[in-house]
């Protein structure tokens, strides 16, 4: 038999946003942007005529859900229960079931699993399709592997809904940590995962796939690029998935190159000309980091006290009067000064050898090992960690030769 669904999580309804400006037209577009997104996959789901509509987890920012936010999501899912469409939920979490004060309703076509593992069989003029299973967080820190309480109960498609960290990913807390053997273990035929924000597919032994459809909406400069909702249309027992973009207010990393840009005036038309290039007309708006790349003459200039932050403040005030607007989150400075290293290379001297050692070392296997053997380097390491901060491992040839074309950089603007 075919049928369809969609899976979506990580919906974070009434994100704060903290790195917009508390005031200006960007606030309210950026702060309605999570409602505009669930109404988008709730379109979704009556578009493609549905069966039913997959929540996996975080569908609230904060375990003292708003006021605001759970009207919302009552409000869109109301839409699907008078299409028909059944909703299933469970918590993660950043709302796990202890935050849900119980003063608000859902309709009857929704079912929120509980802290316990449940099995529900969805039909279809009485046929039976599938069979849906979950749990809840029932707070907020949920060390055990939740997967392990899933296992399938019959010959018919099954979903199971997680919130969990499939194979320990580092950018999320390690919350209901599994393994790809562990989903393989319970038989299901797909996975609908939440927690971890980034698009991703995993195939499993034996068949089944695990999946993470990524949240919705961006909320910050590390959530880039196009977000949405994946649809599942299954026949035969094979789930074909399909990513459809709901994202209204997009993030962006953008490279302003310097090459050839000799003044301010030409470097502020190259970033305006960037951004216009890739923030798409048919958006509420966006939000871009900008990193000032490459060699050029300018390079001095910005190096000025002050110069970067009185031109990112420039900039942040004509990009806001955009169409549609842009927030500008941050200019960086990753310009580089006008050397010509052939040419340093060849004339040899201090900086040429400078160099030419650091390119050798490189190249060096034991020389590294020895370098990364250092006891004061080691004990940085060590704070580093202690400090929440990654630390190299291992030895990596390039940082040692951009170490050294650096230094020549640098010993050569003062001489110049």
């Amino acid at each position: 038999m075919r049928f369809s669904f969609v899976h979506a999580a990580d919906l974070h309804l009434d994100t704060p946003f903290r790195g917009v400006a508390t005031h200006g037209p960007l606030l309210e577009r950026f702060q309605q942007s999570t409602f505009q997104a669930l109404a988008r996959i709730v379109d979704v789901c009556l578009r493609e005529r549905v069966t039913f509509l997959l929540l996996a987890g975080d569908l609230f920012d904060v375990k003292d859900r708003s006021v605001r936010a759970r009207l919302a999501l009552r409000t869109e899912l109301a839409r699907l229960d008078r299409a028909g469409i059944q909703t299933f939920i469970v918590h993660g979490n950043h709302d796990p079931l202890s935050g849900d004060t119980g003063t608000l309703g859902l309709p009857a076509s929704v079912k929120v699993f509980g802290p316990r593992w449940e099995d529900v069989e969805v039909r279809r003029e009485g046929r039976r399709l599938c069979h849906v299973q979950g749990v809840s967080y029932p707070d907020v820190e949920v060390r055990e592997n939740l997967s392990a309480r899933f296992r399938r109960t019959g010959e018919h498609f099954s979903v199971g809904l997680l919130h969990a960290n499939l194979g320990g990913d580092a950018g999320h807390a390690n919350y209901a940590p599994c393994t790809a053997a562990d989903l393989a273990a319970g038989g299901l035929d797909y996975w609908a995962l939440g927690h971890v924000h980034t698009r991703a597919e995993h195939l499993l032994p034996g068949g089944g796939v695990a999946v993470y459809p990524g949240n919705p909406q961006g909320r910050h400069v590390h959530e880039t690029g196009e977000r949405g909702c994946v649809v599942v249309d299954v026949e035969d027992g094979i789930a074909r998935r399909r990513f459809v973009p709901v994202d209204r207010v997009r993030w962006h990393r953008l490279d302003v190159p310097l090459s050839g840009v000799t003044s301010l005036d030409m470097l502020q038309a190259v970033a305006s000309e960037v951004v216009e290039s890739r923030c798409a007309q048919d958006f509420d708006g966006h939000a871009v980091r900008l990193t000032l790349a490459g060699r050029g003459p300018l390079h001095r200039e910005l190096a000025r006290p002050g110069a970067r932050t009185q031109l990112e403040a420039d900039l942040r005030e004509r990009l806001a009067r955009a169409h549609p607007p842009v927030l500008l989150e941050s200019l960086r400075d990753g310009s580089r000064p006008e050397v010509d290293l052939e040419a340093v290379r060849a004339g040899g001297g201090f900086l040429g050898t400078l160099l030419e050692e650091a390119e050798a070392l490189s190249h060096d296997d034991a020389a590294l090992a020895s370098l990364w053997d250092d006891e004061d380097l080691t004990t940085l390491g060590q704070r580093l960690k202690r400090l929440g901060v990654d630390a190299l491992e291992a030895p990596r040839p390039e940082l040692v030769a951009q170490a050294g074309q650096r230094g020549v950089e640098q010993l050569h603007e003062e001489t110049s």
